[in-house]
This record gives C-alpha cells, sequence and structure tokens, in this order.
C-alpha cells in the first residue's frame, strides 16, 4: 500500500451549524457531548430517535464559538437537515448544506506540511490553510479526516505528493475495522446504538445529562447485558442475501443486514461469542464473523 494517500470521499457532505445557540441546541441532542469539541479535538456522535435507536452518525469539527461543520453520509444529509430543524424551534441557529465550499479525505498518515507534531490519538484536530485534519474520534491508529476547502484541493495533492486512490480502499480499511460508515441507514435504523458497538467507539456520554433517546441508552448501559451486536461478516466462499437466517448447530444466531458496499450482520452474542472469527457453513457460502479488535466482550 503506498504510503503516502489520499481517497476523496464522495459519499460524505458539510452541514454548518452556527449562531448564539449552536452549542445548547447540539447538547440537547446528540449522544454525545459537545463541550468536548474545541480546535484540538473533534467528535464522534450520532442523533437518536425517542425510543433510542440510530438515526444518523457523523463527526463535528469546531470552525469557532458557536461554529461547527459535522461531517455526515451524503445520502441522507437532506433528511438530517430537516430533523435539525425540527428539533430548532426557537433557537438562533442557522443550519445549511456547505458541500460548495468543501470536500471529504481521508488519509492514511500525518505528513510534516499537515503537521509535524500531528498527535494520533482520537480526535485530535488541526486546521490550517488547507482545513481541518482529525484523527479519527473512535479510534486512535485508523487514519486521518480531512475537511478541505474546494480551492486548496489541488493545492493539497500537490503539496503532500499524494497518490489518490479510489473508494475501494476506504470501503476495505472501514470494513476489516467493523466499522458502519458506508452500510445504509435503513440497514441500521432498527438498532439501539449499543447495538451498533457506539458506546465502544465513543460515541456516546453517559455523563451529559439528557439528549434524545438517552433514557432507553442508559437503562440498556445500567443493566450492561447487550444481547445483540453488529459485526462485519467476511464471505469466504459462495454468497449471501439481505436477512438472510445465520446458524450454526441448526440454531438461529444472527442475519445479513448489509451487503453492498460491505457486508455486516446483526448477531445474538449472549451465548454464540465461540462463533465469532470461526468460518460458518451457511446454505449458499461460507461466511466468518469477524470481532473488531477494540471490541471487548468479557
Amino acid at each position: 500500500m503506498n504510503s503516502n494517500f489520499a481517497i476523496h470521499l464522495e459519499h460524505k457532505s458539510i452541514i454548518s451549524i452556527s449562531g448564539m445557540d449552536a452549542s445548547n441546541f447540539l447538547q440537547n441532542i446528540i449522544s454525545n457531548d459537545i463541550h468536548l469539541v474545541n480546535k484540538t479535538c473533534s467528535l464522534y456522535s450520532c442523533l437518536l430517535s425517542p425510543q433510542g435507536k440510530f438515526m444518523y452518525d457523523f463527526m463535528i469539527v469546531s470552525l469557532s464559538e458557536d461554529n461547527y461543520l459535522i461531517q455526515c453520509n451524503q445520502a441522507i444529509v437532506d433528511d438530517f437537515i430537516s430533523k435539525l430543524n425540527i428539533f430548532k424551534l426557537r433557537s438562533q441557529v442557522i443550519i445549511k448544506n456547505v458541500d460548495q465550499h468543501y470536500k471529504s479525505f481521508f488519509f492514511n498518515m500525518a505528513h510534516e506540511i499537515i503537521s509535524n507534531e500531528f498527535n494520533a490519538t482520537k480526535g485530535f484536530t488541526i486546521r490550517n490553510d488547507y482545513g481541518f485534519f482529525f484523527n479519527d474520534p473512535r479510534l486512535d491508529d485508523l487514519g486521518i479526516h480531512g475537511i478541505i476547502s474546494k480551492e486548496k484541493c489541488n493545492d493539497l495533492a500537490k503539496d503532500l505528493s499524494l497518490n489518490l486512490l479510489d473508494i475501494n480502499t476506504f470501503i476495505k480499511i472501514y470494513h476489516n475495522a467493523g466499522l458502519t460508515d458506508l452500510v445504509p441507514t435503513d440497514a441500521l435504523s432498527n438498532f439501539f446504538s449499543l447495538e451498533l458497538n457506539l458506546k465502544e467507539l465513543n460515541g456516546i456520554s453517559f455523563k451529559k445529562g439528557c439528549f434524545v433517546g438517552q433514557e432507553n441508552t442508559a437503562r440498556m448501559n445500567l443493566k450492561n447485558k447487550i444481547r445483540k451486536r453488529v459485526f462485519p461478516i467476511q464471505i469466504m466462499e459462495g454468497s449471501v442475501t439481505i436477512d438472510e437466517t445465520i446458524t450454526l448447530d441448526e440454531k438461529n444466531i444472527g442475519k445479513i443486514i448489509s451487503l453492498d458496499p460491505c457486508c455486516f450482520a446483526i448477531i445474538n452474542i449472549e451465548d454464540n461469542k465461540d462463533s465469532l472469527n470461526k468460518t460458518i457453513q451457511l446454505k449458499n457460502s461460507k461466511i466468518k464473523i469477524s470481532k473488531p479488535y477494540w471490541l471487548n466482550l468479557n
């Protein structure tokens, strides 16, 4: 793999949220603590339904005080903005799509021109003439995201001597890491945030107080008994279909929820932890349920 590559994340959009009430507005609805976001720290968070089920996830960068950029999937950006406007009520907040100003990139490493002191901790952020660069807020060593000024994109590629790769490399990296960034939102919306491992991925604050869906989320966390979770699936042989049942020793242990561009399944792990990282024979395929390295199920 090239030691200095970038990938244009065409599936990402950027939303601006600004105004005197922007911080309080976000704090009241998102699952994470907006007060953790500053010029050197970005955040991963989500918006849940009142029942605590997944709706949208996103990254948050601080543009300035009470002015934030949210990086989300382009497929949901219009719905997301509409939902934010419903919550807005009388808040002094301006919400708008700013894709005309920014492009999103993924970088495998920091370069001296980005910063010779880039810190590889979760969410570490710098801003320079090109735009924003931030470590993925979920995992320390995954890679660097960029929200780059459109007018600076060509300069950035030249100045960093970047090898621009296609999206398939990003798909492989994130699927192998067990991250659902490219899974369609409607495939995830039936599940609670803890079933999607958002606690382990630093997407939820249990100290900030109320947010939409907080009551059920806190109750599930307190019980500390998550019966099912989403896992990446490696197709070793053959093919699978959406909603196909996964069976082991004639017992139903889960089902396929996503295929394109990457395969994930919801697995009942309560009595099936021994099924992880093992090859399982299905009707028309052999699959492996991969346990991400960062997920501790003890």
